[in-house]
């Protein structure tokens, strides 16, 4: 005995304890320390047997329980089957000293019922517009897109957080697809795997139109004079009067599809997307004839519009 009481710095006897405790695929809830003895363990459903695994601070001691390790071997592990889905399982075993002192852990299993949800919560795609409209419940849509699209953004949103997409979108949920020529069909498919791994397909038909044979004016006129007959698409031949002071007249058209290409005199003056063009024709001798040609976006269809300009004499 010292001056300030008792000077023995031995170490504490802790008693029997673990130095390890593990569980295969899984992890401890808390994470294992010697003094906590009570843990849990949250598995999947669909988890395999499990091997626990124990070490003891002192080999000496005894292991028995769910895992048994005699005096000497300072390891011991089995395996055990998972409980059911959403059970639970509890698990014991016992550290004993030479002594006679114990200490039990125990850990509690349990089966964590995953979801099923493999459904999308919203499903778009731009340009155009899904038919039917989207409802979690309907797979399959149809999509159709105008001939000069060539490709679409698919945006899709799952239900489940936790719920895996695939397919031809990435779990990302957005991607885009490049289509097939104008006149072809594409079909897109999203697949969604809940967590408990059902799936769900859906698919949407993109459909991009062939090419428009429209070849038809929906408008022609001119500055001076007045067309006879009056304008019908389907009329290809006109006539104009003119007084004779006139030199020029300016012929305007407009396409029945703004895709199709419109020429006169061999140039082009209203070309894709332009729905409207015009063309200054000047006027030499008495009768002059001017085409306007209008060329469907397919290339191949073609229809000339006449128009014949007859200046009085003086």
């Amino acid at each position: 005995m010292g001056l300030y009481g008792c000077q023995d710095t031995g170490s504490i006897d802790p008693g029997p304890q673990l130095a390890d405790l593990s569980v295969s695929s899984a992890s401890l809830q808390p994470p294992f320390a010697s003094e906590t003895t009570g843990y849990i363990v949250d598995l999947p459903s669909a988890t395999p047997d499990l091997t626990l695994s124990a070490t003891k601070s002192d080999a000496n001691d005894v292991l028995s329980g769910a895992i048994t390790a005699p005096a000497g071997q300072a390891t011991g592990q089995t395996t055990i089957s998972p409980p059911g889905p959403g059970s639970t399982k509890d698990i014991s075993l016992t550290v004993t000293s030479p002594d006679g002192r114990a200490k039990i852990y125990t850990m509690t299993l349990r089966a964590i019922t995953l979801g099923g949800d493999n459904t999308l919560r919203s499903l778009t795609l731009s340009p155009g517009t899904l038919s039917p409209p989207f409802s979690a419940g309907t797979q399959n849509y149809r999509v159709n897109v105008a001939t000069v699209v060539a490709e679409v953004t698919v945006s899709a949103t799952k239900s489940d957080a936790n719920a895996v997409i695939s397919g031809d979108v990435p779990n990302e949920g957005r991607a885009t697809i490049i289509l097939n020529g104008p006149g072809t069909t594409k079909v897109v498919s999203i697949v969604v795997t809940a967590p408990n791994g059902t799936s769900r397909t859906y698919t949407v038909t993109v459909v991009r139109a062939a090419p428009s044979s429209d070849d038809a004016l929906s408008g022609l006129t001119v500055s001076s004079g007045s067309l006879d007959p009056d304008f019908a698409s389907g009329i290809l031949d006109y006539q104009v009067d003119v007084a004779n002071n006139v030199d020029s007249v300016i012929i305007s058209a407009t396409k029945s599809d703004p895709n199709a290409m419109m020429f006169a005199f061999g140039s082009v003056i209203a070309a894709a997307g332009t729905q409207t063009g015009q063309v200054s024709v000047p006027l030499s001798g008495k009768r002059t004839d001017a085409d306007i040609t209008v060329t469907a976006q397919d290339g191949v269809s073609s229809t000339p519009y006449t128009i014949t300009i007859i200046r009085a004499r003086r």
